[in-house]
């Protein structure tokens, strides 16, 4: 008997977790959508719900539009303000950090300079996370309810480890041990910050019912990471998605400002100081730049049709130097329309990345936010 116990109050935490997901994804639902979308019955989910209200998770937001008459559904979405996340991103040359509510809204933000090695750069997020509850009037740090670590270079993201970090001079830096030396009651989790902003802008940005998505970053370098069915794809111990062997060269912002500055000094034009003022001058229609451009979107555009065609995903974001420019990103359809897999190809299958250049944050904040939700015993 104690068997069975054991098992209806597992399922009961399995069920009160997946309405917790769900909500967390969907923002806000009626108990008459939950119960579709889990197919749990109305009783089930009614009751659940009102468990979850008493103990603060979830609130009601008000009524919910409806086609006709008749009483209308109440909107329920979760509490906002039952807890807190922190998330730092170690940039290479600032690190980041924000605190977030349940929500994913930032309530605080700092930015401090980036500091190299192991011992300094967990002393420096130490500090950051000790400053940023300073900074939000947190005087109970109970409220904290998960850390997060969004870093680059390859991280194990099963044993909690950044393997190595160049420029951050990092190797096989435990952090999650280290950190739950002093946070030892927090879950904490630390992610590679590419697959963090894949994971937000394919969590936050994309229809639940696409579940595989290839993410492809092209700035100073270039980097895809992989959704698959709806999960980050790291491969063995993080390396997965390093993909600067495409003769990224050809086409990384870097490489691109470098040969718009030879371009601009033989035309005898201005010479740009950043990839912004390229794009913009391209975006113009300057004639100096157009052949330059053309050839770098060309080889980008091939490289990002190689890794299409190779993995077959639902939908493509890309993620770069080039979004700001209507015809950059129209160039690129034209070229994927070119080298699809006979000839078949849906501008609507690919779009441009649209949470900003501090979308690893917002990922890694809301990947901890997913884990405390879908894995729900205790939030208190």
């Amino acid at each position: 008997m104690k068997h069975i116990r054991g098992n209806v109050y597992l399922m009961k935490e399995i069920n009160r977790a997946t309405i917790l997901s769900l909500l967390h994804r969907e923002k806000a639902m009626s108990r008459a959508d939950m119960a579709k979308v889990t197919q749990l019955s109305a009783t089930t989910v009614s009751s659940l719900v009102d468990e979850l209200i008493a103990e603060g998770f979830i609130v009601e937001s008000g009524e919910k539009s409806s086609v006709g008459a008749g009483r209308k559904a109440i909107s329920l979405e979760i509490s906002k303000d039952k807890g807190f996340v922190i998330s730092v991103g170690l940039g290479n040359n600032t690190f980041y950090c924000t605190l977030s509510n349940f929500h994913s809204e930032i309530v605080a933000e700092l930015t401090v300079p980036a500091v190299k090695g192991n011992d300094q750069v967990l002393q420096a997020i130490f500090h950051c996370i000790s400053e940023i509850v300073r900074i939000a009037g947190i005087s109970d740090f109970s409220q904290i309810k998960g850390i997060g670590i969004a870093s680059p270079g390859i991280v194990d993201e099963g044993s909690g480890t950044i393997s190595y970090a160049r420029y951050l001079n990092l190797k096989d830096f435990e952090i999650i041990r280290l950190l739950q030396s002093r946070y030892y009651n927090l879950p904490i989790y630390v992610m590679n910050d590419t697959n963090a902003a894949a994971f937000a802008e394919y969590y936050l940005e994309t229809s639940p019912s696409v579940k595989n998505v290839l993410y492809v970053w092209i700035y100073e370098g270039v980097g895809a990471r992989f959704i698959v069915n709806g999960q980050v794809y790291s491969g063995y111990k993080g390396r997965a998605g390093e993909v600067a062997l495409l003769h990224d060269n050809w086409f990384n912002s870097t490489y691109v400002l470098e040969q718009a500055r030879k371009r601009a000094a033989k035309f005898g034009c201005p010479v740009p100081q950043t990839i912004e003022e390229v794009v913009q001058a391209y975006e113009r229609g300057e004639i100096w730049i157009e052949t330059m451009m053309n050839r770098s979107l060309l080889f980008l555009s091939r490289a990002v049709a190689v890794m299409m065609n190779l993995f077959g995903p639902q939908k493509t974001i890309l993620d770069g130097w080039f979004m700001t420019s209507p015809k950059c990103i129209q160039k690129i359809h034209d070229h994927l329309a070119k080298f699809a897999v006979d000839g078949l190809y849906d501008s609507n299958w690919v779009s441009p990345a649209s949470l900003g250049k501090r979308n690893y944050v917002i990922g890694v904040t809301t990947m901890v936010l997913h884990q405390l939700f879908k894995g729900k015993i205790s939030l208190t």
